[in-house]
């Protein structure tokens, strides 16, 4: 018996169980050499074998058979061949030999397209992946190929059936860049665009070290795509791109960013002359006809904008908004988004008018159930991954032994312990995609054993109370009284001279340290400067983080300025004196985020202490805002995690296990109650806390001094004259009492800024709510419309609210607009009516003001008390002012009531009444 009659043998008696499947696996790597070198395999031989049962050793066979050249006589029966076995093998025994496999099949792809017959291996190409594949989330070396012919044949349907499932194993960059690329091109020519920007800013944002010509075609076809599907461009880069993608693409992507921009002009005719100028480019990269699409877009997206000015409009109106051609072209259009879902609107024939209606979606019917069901099966499946990747990647040795080597380039000093067994990390999507942060180890967490107090006598974390105590004492003994530490501090780094001092006055609870206040150090006169303090002095995200870039993407996608800058400054106070943040660190900590009135922001209070608001909406707002605390906090690990450059001075200890969330509440409190909004600066350096600023200046609701943003520093120009000694005060912006008690801990009681809101809406129950709504916007109001209620001025809200509470009695639809257009105190068409309006409203005062504890009467008895407890004086405060607006507004509902003649005593039925809130 010759080689190759044993070998035949050999796989015919081996392919039964696993065990001979090894053995054979074994013979066949051995007999590999004398079957490439002094064996010529022929066709005849493999028919002895059956590709569904001999799968192994026909794979070895037809592997070497089609290595070589294959002449043109031969080349339409290795074909069937390698088709017959790819489509009928056994998926368990070709994965014992996977790479010859994969090897096979990129052969075959390569001969089908020889012979310009692509739509030839579509079918087994995609058979080949699913058997190759060893999970659907798993993305193979044959992904692209089979991708690549689907394209070729224009067999979209079956590519995007490949590309159907969530890829969440990588192994080849490469295999994913061309993997998302054709995918995105698959979608395109399947009008999914929504999944094609998915794929294509995948490949745009995945990691590179140098920009590659795969990400390049795909941005541009991003570009174009964003534009079709959401009519959105942006001059930027994505911001979690890599380096080199966001230093490169957009020189090389010059006319797709001119069409991006002509785009967001609105104008045709200029958005026709740039892809005129640059069609060659365009023709070049075989994007012509993406750029067609993409001007066609423009005048939907024109027409969408029509609606959201337009009840009704002509269709020669409407083509000669959008630059159309005639009302023939605007009908197609207008036709085709109605079909399409892009709007709501009935076209009357008769006329040639279009009305434009809101989505009917109700959002309650089974289709629109399942439809919700799909999508939060799908979230739940993600976040299934993520945990599963997170876990994985916590417990890779590989991971943990690079983690040991580079944890050698930081001085941990004695606060730190060994690395610990197991990581608590959490992954997302955009720490995969920025391989530059993952790849920097020093960004890589180890667990602190130094865990910050929780103590109530700092607000922003830091060591011990024990250790906060010795270095006071140390403190004291060196320096003696700290009330101009601040200060000495701003002059050693740079102040220049300034007109202001620090000065102190007592602090209401005898535990606390005075509050120091920012006073003036000599007469100043309107229009000078009091203090200019430099940048290198003033915290901003983009000092914080050295970049940007990073400040946008963390501020924008995870955290708010606030909660990184909280997180910030209890890391520095970590350092102690260390800290070149200490000074004025320690200057927040005495201040304990309390505001002029000695009181903290109720985010602080007891539920006990926020008794005191009941009634009030601001108590629903305060634990909105907690709410909104936790989310951050339980986001802290995943931001600190997801930037490289985050934090480098504390590499290695996570934000959860280094702070409680009460002492992440009180820093982000002490932040909120000092923070500055400069404007005319980028994002980055919008939000900044300033030296001598708040809490240290006083804010004042009818000043016009603010802290502003110059070349270099932030200075207060101040608006008023002011005698040596006297506390300077700054403008807060137009923010009523409850804003200025949630953000800051005070109210005032000049404030002509302050407002309480009632908010009223149309019955949707009612059969004629859509005529109503229409009326209803045609005189600026909405189906759902928020009145204000000012201080002075509630006499004029009420009429503003009357004309849209008559809406909801009325039936009629000519008096409809009569009545929503009326401006007079009573509406003379129905007396019946108006009692019914100026009842109910009454009757919407009088609940609200019976929702608080207290009367006026009771609340001017508490503030009287001297001893009375600030929050609940501040908390008496404002409900007080607030009851003031809403017995006002009662009043002049009364009084409009008194005007109305006796023959209105009886009711008006008014089954679809507006609702008030």
């Amino acid at each position: 018996m010759n080689s190759a009659e044993a070998l035949i043998k050999s796989i015919q008696g081996l392919s039964a169980s696993p065990g001979d499947l090894s053995a054979l696996h074994g013979i066949l790597k051995k007999a590999e050499d004398s079957l490439r070198n002094n064996w010529d395999v022929q066709l005849a031989t493999l028919e002895e074998l059956d590709p569904s049962i001999h799968s192994l050793g026909y794979l070895y066979l037809l592997e070497g058979l089609t290595r070589g050249s294959v002449s043109k006589g031969k080349t339409s029966g290795v074909l069937l061949l390698m088709d017959r076995f790819i489509s009928r093998c056994d998926a368990g025994q070709i994965r014992l030999a996977s790479e010859k496999f994969v090897t096979l099949c990129k052969r075959f792809k390569d001969r089908v397209l020889e012979l310009e017959d692509p739509l030839r291996g579509v079918a087994p190409l995609v058979s080949a992946v699913r058997k190759v594949q060893v999970s659907a989330k798993c993305l193979t070396a044959l992904h692209p190929d089979c991708l690549q012919l689907c394209l070729q044949a224009k067999c979209y349907k079956a590519g995007f059936s490949v590309i159907s499932d969530d890829i969440l194993e990588v192994d080849q960059p490469r295999d994913f860049y061309l993997y998302c690329y054709y995918g995105g091109m698959i979608c395109i020519g399947l009008k999914r665009f929504q999944k094609a920007s998915e794929l294509l800013y995948n490949v745009v944002t995945a990691p590179m070290y140098q920009l590659n010509a795969i990400a390049l075609e795909a941005y541009k076809k991003y570009i174009l795509v964003n534009l079709i599907h959401s009519g959105q461009f942006s001059n930027s880069v994505p911001k979690c791109a890599s380096t080199a993608a966001q230093r490169h693409l957009k020189s090389w992507c010059i006319p797709y960013n001119e069409v991006g921009n002509r785009y967001n002009d609105g104008e045709i005719s200029e958005l026709e002359a740039v892809v005129v100028a640059h069609s060659s480019d365009f023709e070049q990269d075989n994007n012509l006809g993406l750029v067609k699409q993409a001007v066609a877009s423009l005048y939907k997206r024109n027409i969408l904008r029509l609606t959201q000015k337009y009840l009704t409009l002509s269709l020669q109106d409407i083509a000669n908004m959008v630059q159309l051609a005639n009302a023939k072209e605007a009908e197609t259009h207008v036709l085709q988004m109605i079909q399409d879902g892009q709007i709501h609107a009935l076209i009357n024939q008769k006329d040639g008018m279009v009305r434009f209606l809101e989505d009917p979606e109700q959002y309650k019917t089974s289709d629109m159930i399942e439809v919700m069901d799909s999508v939060i099966q799908r979230t739940i499946g993600l976040s299934k991954n993520l945990i599963a990747m997170d876990e994985s990647l916590s417990c890779d040795p590989l991971y943990l032994g690079k983690v040991g080597r580079e944890m050698q380039k930081f001085d941990f000093g004695d606060d730190f312990d060994t690395v610990p067994q197991k990581f608590s990390m959490v992954s997302s999507l955009s720490q995969l995609r920025n391989r530059n942060s993952l790849s920097s180890s020093r960004s890589v967490p180890q667990r602190s054993l130094c865990v910050s107090s929780s103590s109530s006598d700092t607000l922003l974390a830091g060591g011990s109370s024990k250790e906060d105590e010795r270095q006071s004492k140390i403190s004291s003994r060196k320096e003696g009284d700290d009330t101009g530490d601040l200060k000495h501090w701003l002059d050693k780094n740079g102040l220049p001279p300034c007109k202001v001092l620090l000065k102190e006055r007592p602090a209401h609870d005898q535990n606390h340290k005075p509050i120091h206040y920012v006073a003036a150090s000599e007469d100043l006169q309107k229009g000078d400067v009091a203090f200019s303090v430099p940048d290198s002095l003033v915290v901003t995200l983009e000092r914080v983080l050295g970049n940007e870039t990073i400040a946008e993407l963390l501020t924008t996608n995870k955290l708010s300025e606030l909660a990184c800058l909280a997180l910030y400054l209890m890391y520095e106070k970590k350092q102690g004196k260390k800290s070149v943040w200490y000074p004025y660190i320690r200057e927040l900590d005495r201040q304990r985020g309390r505001g002029q009135l000695d009181v903290e922001s109720p985010l602080l209070w007891s539920e006990a202490e926020l008794e005191y608001l009941t009634g009030s909406p601001t108590k629903a707002e305060v634990l909105e805002r907690a709410e909104g605390i936790k989310r951050e906090y339980s986001e802290l690990d995943t931001v600190w995690f997801m930037a490289g450059s985050l934090f480098q001075q504390y590499p290695f200890d996570i934000p959860t296990e280094a702070f409680t969330f009460e002492i992440f509440k009180q820093a982000f409190a002490a932040v909120q109650s000092c923070v500055v909004h400069l404007q005319n600066v980028s994002l980055a350096r919008r939000f900044a806390l300033v030296p001598l600023g708040p809490p240290l200046l006083a804010y004042c609701s009818n000043c016009k001094a603010m802290l502003t943003a110059v070349d270099g520093a932030v200075q207060l120009v101040v608006d008023r004259p002011y005698k040596a000694g006297d506390p300077i005060v700054v403008w807060c912006g137009p923010q009523p009492n409850a804003k200025l008690l949630l953000n800051y801990g005070f109210i005032d009681e000049d404030n002509p800024y302050d407002r309480i809101i009632v908010e009223a809406a149309l019955s949707t129950d009612d059969p004629q709510y859509q005529d109503k709504r229409l009326v209803a916007q045609r005189n600026g109001k909405l189906s759902q419309q928020v009145f204000q209620v000012r201080v002075g001025k509630e006499k004029e809200a009420v009429q503003d609210m009357l004309p849209y509470l008559r809406l909801g009695y009325m039936s009629d639809p000519a008096e409809m607009q009569s009545v929503i257009s009326s401006q007079g105190p009573v509406c003379s068409m129905s007396p019946c009516m108006e009692r019914a309006v100026l009842d109910q409203l009454a009757d919407y005062f009088m609940r609200r003001l019976a929702g608080y504890p207290t009367t006026l009467k009771e609340d001017d008895a508490l503030l009287a008390d001297p001893s009375l407890n600030p929050r609940k004086r501040v908390a008496t405060r404002l409900v007080r002012l607030e009851k003031k607006m809403l017995a006002a507004c009662l009043v002049a509902t009364v009084d409009l009531l008194n005007e109305l003649p006796d023959t209105t005593i009886s009711p008006c039925p008014a089954p679809y009444a507006p609702s008030l809130k």
